[in-house]
Protein backbone atom coordinates (compact mmCIF):
# COMPACT_ATOMS: atom_id res chain seq x y z
CA UNK A 1 0.00 0.00 0.00
CA UNK A 2 1.37 3.50 -1.18
CA UNK A 3 1.27 6.57 1.19
CA UNK A 4 -1.44 9.12 0.46
CA UNK A 5 -2.53 12.92 0.39
CA UNK A 6 -4.59 14.59 -0.96
CA UNK A 7 -5.17 16.04 -4.69
CA UNK A 8 -5.58 19.77 -3.81
CA UNK A 9 -6.67 22.07 -1.14
CA UNK A 10 -9.39 22.04 1.25
CA UNK A 11 -10.95 24.70 2.69
CA UNK A 12 -13.02 24.72 6.49
CA UNK A 13 -14.58 27.94 8.22
CA UNK A 14 -16.42 27.99 11.22
CA UNK A 15 -16.64 28.46 14.65
CA UNK A 16 -15.09 26.31 17.57
CA UNK A 17 -17.24 24.99 19.94
CA UNK A 18 -15.23 26.21 23.28
CA UNK A 19 -13.62 29.67 22.60
CA UNK A 20 -16.84 30.19 19.71
CA UNK A 21 -14.39 32.02 17.76
CA UNK A 22 -13.70 31.60 13.72
CA UNK A 23 -11.51 29.94 12.50
CA UNK A 24 -10.17 28.77 9.23
CA UNK A 25 -8.66 25.80 8.43
CA UNK A 26 -6.55 24.52 5.29
CA UNK A 27 -5.30 21.24 4.49
CA UNK A 28 -2.27 21.25 1.66
CA UNK A 29 -1.20 18.20 -0.17
CA UNK A 30 2.16 17.13 1.34
CA UNK A 31 4.91 15.18 -0.42
CA UNK A 32 6.19 11.43 0.93
CA UNK A 33 7.37 10.94 4.51
CA UNK A 34 5.91 15.08 5.52
CA UNK A 35 3.68 13.87 7.92
CA UNK A 36 0.87 14.96 9.28
CA UNK A 37 2.34 19.12 10.42
CA UNK A 38 0.13 21.81 12.16
CA UNK A 39 1.19 25.37 11.48
CA UNK A 40 -0.42 28.92 12.02
CA UNK A 41 0.33 31.54 10.01
CA UNK A 42 1.05 33.94 13.31
CA UNK A 43 3.62 31.32 14.46
CA UNK A 44 5.64 30.54 11.33
CA UNK A 45 8.71 28.99 13.35
CA UNK A 46 6.74 26.92 15.14
CA UNK A 47 5.61 23.73 13.81
CA UNK A 48 3.64 20.79 15.27
CA UNK A 49 3.89 17.34 13.56
CA UNK A 50 2.34 14.60 15.04
CA UNK A 51 3.48 11.43 16.48
CA UNK A 52 7.01 14.34 18.29
CA UNK A 53 4.32 15.41 20.70
CA UNK A 54 2.22 14.49 23.60
CA UNK A 55 -0.91 16.33 23.78
CA UNK A 56 -1.84 18.36 26.35
CA UNK A 57 -3.49 17.13 29.93
CA UNK A 58 -6.99 18.63 28.60
CA UNK A 59 -10.80 16.39 29.37
CA UNK A 60 -13.01 18.32 26.79
CA UNK A 61 -10.72 18.41 23.70
CA UNK A 62 -7.53 17.01 21.82
CA UNK A 63 -4.84 19.69 22.58
CA UNK A 64 -1.58 20.49 21.03
CA UNK A 65 1.37 23.07 22.09
CA UNK A 66 4.52 23.87 21.36
CA UNK A 67 5.42 27.04 22.94
CA UNK A 68 3.33 30.03 21.76
CA UNK A 69 1.50 27.65 19.19
CA UNK A 70 -2.21 26.22 20.23
CA UNK A 71 -4.27 23.80 18.35
CA UNK A 72 -7.39 22.75 19.85
CA UNK A 73 -10.59 20.27 18.95
CA UNK A 74 -8.60 18.97 16.43
CA UNK A 75 -10.39 15.03 17.08
CA UNK A 76 -12.95 15.44 14.21
CA UNK A 77 -10.89 16.12 11.34
CA UNK A 78 -7.91 13.74 12.26
CA UNK A 79 -10.71 10.89 12.72
CA UNK A 80 -11.19 11.29 9.52
CA UNK A 81 -7.54 12.01 8.09
CA UNK A 82 -6.72 8.27 10.24
CA UNK A 83 -9.85 6.65 8.36
CA UNK A 84 -8.96 7.84 4.85
CA UNK A 85 -5.11 6.45 5.33
CA UNK A 86 -4.08 9.63 4.94
CA UNK A 87 -0.22 10.18 5.48
CA UNK A 88 1.32 13.29 4.22
CA UNK A 89 -0.75 17.01 5.45
CA UNK A 90 0.13 20.21 6.11
CA UNK A 91 -2.66 21.93 8.36
CA UNK A 92 -2.48 25.40 8.38
CA UNK A 93 -4.87 26.91 11.24
CA UNK A 94 -6.38 30.64 11.46
CA UNK A 95 -6.94 30.52 14.79
CA UNK A 96 -7.01 28.17 17.86
CA UNK A 97 -9.69 25.20 17.44
CA UNK A 98 -11.07 23.60 14.36
CA UNK A 99 -14.05 23.80 13.40
CA UNK A 100 -16.95 22.07 15.00
CA UNK A 101 -18.93 22.64 11.70
CA UNK A 102 -22.12 20.24 13.16
CA UNK A 103 -20.33 18.13 15.91
CA UNK A 104 -19.75 15.28 13.75
CA UNK A 105 -17.42 14.47 11.13
CA UNK A 106 -19.35 14.06 8.13
CA UNK A 107 -18.33 17.73 6.49
CA UNK A 108 -14.94 16.75 6.34
CA UNK A 109 -15.25 13.40 4.93
CA UNK A 110 -17.35 15.01 2.80
CA UNK A 111 -14.84 18.10 1.41
CA UNK A 112 -11.92 15.59 1.76
CA UNK A 113 -13.76 13.56 -0.69
CA UNK A 114 -14.43 16.32 -3.12
CA UNK A 115 -10.51 17.33 -3.16
CA UNK A 116 -10.02 13.32 -3.97
CA UNK A 117 -7.29 11.20 -2.28
CA UNK A 118 -3.86 10.30 -4.42
CA UNK A 119 -1.60 7.39 -3.90
CA UNK A 120 2.52 8.59 -3.59
CA UNK A 121 5.18 6.95 -4.76
CA UNK A 122 6.32 5.21 -2.13
CA UNK A 123 5.06 2.32 0.41
CA UNK A 124 2.90 3.59 3.37
CA UNK A 125 3.88 1.79 6.93
CA UNK A 126 2.02 1.13 9.80
CA UNK A 127 2.61 1.25 13.37
CA UNK A 128 1.20 -1.72 16.09
CA UNK A 129 2.73 -2.26 19.58
CA UNK A 130 5.37 -4.94 19.85
CA UNK A 131 2.75 -6.80 22.69
CA UNK A 132 -0.47 -6.14 24.67
CA UNK A 133 -0.27 -2.81 25.98
CA UNK A 134 -2.96 -2.03 28.62
CA UNK A 135 -3.91 1.62 30.60
CA UNK A 136 -6.30 1.26 33.27
CA UNK A 137 -7.37 3.51 35.95
CA UNK A 138 -9.60 1.46 38.56
CA UNK A 139 -11.37 4.18 40.14
CA UNK A 140 -13.33 5.98 37.19
CA UNK A 141 -13.71 2.49 35.32
CA UNK A 142 -11.23 3.87 32.11
CA UNK A 143 -9.88 0.80 30.22
CA UNK A 144 -7.89 0.82 27.21
CA UNK A 145 -5.37 -2.14 25.73
CA UNK A 146 -4.33 -2.38 22.23
CA UNK A 147 -3.20 -5.54 21.03
CA UNK A 148 -0.49 -6.29 17.96
CA UNK A 149 -1.08 -6.74 14.49
CA UNK A 150 -1.54 -10.38 13.68
CA UNK A 151 0.34 -12.11 11.20
CA UNK A 152 -0.70 -14.74 8.99
CA UNK A 153 1.49 -17.91 9.38
CA UNK A 154 0.86 -19.36 5.87
CA UNK A 155 2.29 -15.63 4.45
CA UNK A 156 4.45 -14.12 7.27
CA UNK A 157 2.60 -10.66 6.71
CA UNK A 158 1.26 -8.22 9.14
CA UNK A 159 -2.77 -7.76 8.94
CA UNK A 160 -2.56 -4.08 8.48
CA UNK A 161 -6.07 -3.23 9.66
CA UNK A 162 -7.70 -1.74 12.95
CA UNK A 163 -10.21 -3.50 14.87
CA UNK A 164 -11.99 -1.59 17.51
CA UNK A 165 -14.28 -3.05 20.82
CA UNK A 166 -15.62 0.16 22.40
CA UNK A 167 -18.25 0.46 25.70
CA UNK A 168 -19.33 3.99 26.56
CA UNK A 169 -21.15 3.28 30.09
CA UNK A 170 -23.09 6.92 31.32
CA UNK A 171 -25.12 6.72 34.39
CA UNK A 172 -27.94 9.02 32.77
CA UNK A 173 -30.74 7.04 31.98
CA UNK A 174 -31.20 8.27 28.67
CA UNK A 175 -27.68 7.27 27.78
CA UNK A 176 -26.79 3.99 29.79
CA UNK A 177 -24.09 1.42 28.69
CA UNK A 178 -23.68 0.94 25.30
CA UNK A 179 -20.93 -1.17 23.27
CA UNK A 180 -19.78 -0.57 19.65
CA UNK A 181 -17.48 -3.31 17.58
CA UNK A 182 -15.87 -3.74 14.35
CA UNK A 183 -13.47 -3.09 11.62
CA UNK A 184 -12.19 0.17 10.52
CA UNK A 185 -12.59 0.93 6.95
CA UNK A 186 -13.50 4.06 5.01
CA UNK A 187 -16.73 3.28 4.03
CA UNK A 188 -17.64 2.07 7.37
CA UNK A 189 -16.71 5.22 9.19
CA UNK A 190 -18.57 7.09 6.45
CA UNK A 191 -22.04 5.32 6.96
CA UNK A 192 -21.65 4.31 10.65
CA UNK A 193 -19.03 6.81 12.84
CA UNK A 194 -18.72 9.89 10.95
CA UNK A 195 -21.86 11.00 11.15
CA UNK A 196 -22.22 10.77 15.12
CA UNK A 197 -22.22 14.44 17.29
CA UNK A 198 -20.97 15.75 19.68
CA UNK A 199 -23.05 15.45 23.25
CA UNK A 200 -23.45 16.93 25.99
CA UNK A 201 -25.24 16.84 29.29
CA UNK A 202 -27.81 20.61 29.34
CA UNK A 203 -27.13 20.26 33.73
CA UNK A 204 -22.98 20.49 33.02
CA UNK A 205 -23.63 23.42 30.72
CA UNK A 206 -23.65 26.53 33.12
CA UNK A 207 -20.34 24.83 34.72
CA UNK A 208 -18.56 24.00 31.10
CA UNK A 209 -19.71 28.14 30.70
CA UNK A 210 -17.98 29.45 33.74
CA UNK A 211 -14.98 27.62 32.36
CA UNK A 212 -14.90 29.49 29.80
CA UNK A 213 -15.93 26.75 27.53
CA UNK A 214 -18.65 25.13 25.61
CA UNK A 215 -19.59 29.13 24.59
CA UNK A 216 -19.93 27.78 20.81
CA UNK A 217 -22.02 24.89 21.65
CA UNK A 218 -25.75 24.93 19.94
CA UNK A 219 -28.61 22.65 19.07
CA UNK A 220 -27.28 22.68 15.48
CA UNK A 221 -23.68 20.92 16.20
CA UNK A 222 -24.81 18.90 19.76
CA UNK A 223 -27.24 16.33 20.86
CA UNK A 224 -28.20 17.90 24.67
CA UNK A 225 -29.29 15.50 26.97
CA UNK A 226 -31.87 16.89 29.41
CA UNK A 227 -32.99 15.37 32.74
CA UNK A 228 -35.94 13.30 30.89
CA UNK A 229 -35.63 14.04 27.64
CA UNK A 230 -33.02 15.16 24.37
CA UNK A 231 -33.25 18.27 23.66
CA UNK A 232 -33.19 17.79 19.93
CA UNK A 233 -33.19 13.93 18.28
CA UNK A 234 -30.12 12.17 17.59
CA UNK A 235 -28.98 10.46 14.61
CA UNK A 236 -28.59 7.09 15.93
CA UNK A 237 -29.95 4.80 18.68
CA UNK A 238 -26.30 4.35 20.29
CA UNK A 239 -24.81 7.47 18.74
CA UNK A 240 -23.06 8.34 22.05
CA UNK A 241 -20.71 5.03 22.00
CA UNK A 242 -20.68 5.67 18.45
CA UNK A 243 -19.17 9.77 18.85
CA UNK A 244 -16.91 7.96 21.52
CA UNK A 245 -15.34 6.26 19.18
CA UNK A 246 -14.93 8.65 16.70
CA UNK A 247 -12.52 11.01 19.32
CA UNK A 248 -10.46 7.87 20.16
CA UNK A 249 -10.20 7.49 16.45
CA UNK A 250 -9.09 10.94 16.19
CA UNK A 251 -6.87 10.69 19.55
CA UNK A 252 -5.68 8.07 17.69
CA UNK A 253 -4.64 9.63 14.87
CA UNK A 254 -2.12 11.88 16.62
CA UNK A 255 0.48 9.00 17.01
CA UNK A 256 1.23 10.03 13.49
CA UNK A 257 0.91 6.71 11.68
CA UNK A 258 -2.09 4.60 10.63
CA UNK A 259 -2.58 1.94 13.66
CA UNK A 260 -2.89 -1.70 13.13
CA UNK A 261 -4.11 -4.04 15.39
CA UNK A 262 -6.63 -4.25 17.95
CA UNK A 263 -8.10 -1.42 20.18
CA UNK A 264 -10.37 -2.46 23.23
CA UNK A 265 -11.66 0.90 24.87
CA UNK A 266 -14.50 1.42 28.02
CA UNK A 267 -15.23 4.87 29.61
CA UNK A 268 -12.32 6.61 27.91
CA UNK A 269 -12.20 10.24 27.22
CA UNK A 270 -9.43 12.63 25.82
CA UNK A 271 -7.05 12.62 28.74
CA UNK A 272 -7.36 9.45 29.03
CA UNK A 273 -6.76 8.58 25.25
CA UNK A 274 -3.37 10.56 24.96
CA UNK A 275 -1.73 8.07 27.53
CA UNK A 276 -1.19 6.01 24.38
CA UNK A 277 0.55 9.13 22.41
CA UNK A 278 2.53 9.51 25.63
CA UNK A 279 3.64 6.29 25.72
CA UNK A 280 4.67 6.09 22.23
CA UNK A 281 6.98 8.95 22.32
CA UNK A 282 8.04 7.53 25.58
CA UNK A 283 8.55 4.16 25.10
CA UNK A 284 9.27 3.83 21.10
CA UNK A 285 10.86 0.19 22.00
CA UNK A 286 7.80 -1.22 22.94
CA UNK A 287 6.39 -0.20 19.53
CA UNK A 288 7.32 -1.13 15.90
CA UNK A 289 6.97 -0.10 12.22
CA UNK A 290 4.96 -2.72 9.96
CA UNK A 291 3.87 -3.21 6.19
Amino acid sequence: MKQKTINKEVIINGIGVHLGQLSKVILHPAPVDHGIVFFNPKFPTEKIKLGKIVPEQAIHASVLKKKDLIISTIEHLMSVILAFKIDNLLIEINGIEVPILDGSALTFVDLIEKAGIKGQNKDKKFLTVSSNLIFRDEKSGRYLELIPAKINPETSEYDNNFYFDYTADFKHPLVGQSFFKGKLSTSFFKEEIAPARTFGFLEQLPFLRDKGLAKGTSLGNTVVIGEEEFLNQPRFKNEFVRHKLLDLIGDLALLGKNLAGTVIAKKTGHNFNRLITKNYIDSPEKWKLIK
